[in-house]
């Protein structure tokens, strides 16, 4: 299992992170809803500029992609407005109406031996 989070990088939520877990073992990509909707995965019900099922995030084992499902006010990778579903880089922002949003592998965490000599 493995985790992915999604940060929100403006408006009301500005720094939440909000994190999804997905099955590595799968071959069915993990696909995070995002919309004005209160069943949404990312809801942005604050945003009047989101649709109420505006995109999505598939994230597939190393690669991921945004999809735009027909929305009103576009869906954008930085400052280019995108149709159907493009690929997209972790760290790299995007925009769901007024909102800016980055997605993220959650960090690994390594435990630490503390008997080693180092």
């Amino acid at each position: 299992m493995d985790q992915i989070e999604v940060a929100l990088m403006s408006g009301p939520q500005d720094g939440a992170v909000l994190t999804f877990e997905r099955l590595l073992d799968s071959d069915e990509p993990t696909v995070i809803s995002i919309g004005r909707r209160e069943g949404s995965d990312v809801c942005l019900n604050y945003d009047s500029q989101v649709s109420r099922e505006h995109a999505a995030l598939i994230c597939g084992r190393e690669t991921f992609w945004l999809e735009d499902k027909q929305s009103t006010n576009g869906t954008y990778i930085g400052d280019e407005k995108i149709t159907g579903r493009v690929q997209i880089a972790p760290g790299q922002l995007f925009r769901i109406g007024r909102t800016w949003l980055r997605i993220e592998p959650a960090t690994s965490f390594v435990v630490i031996d503390d008997d080693l000599p180092f």
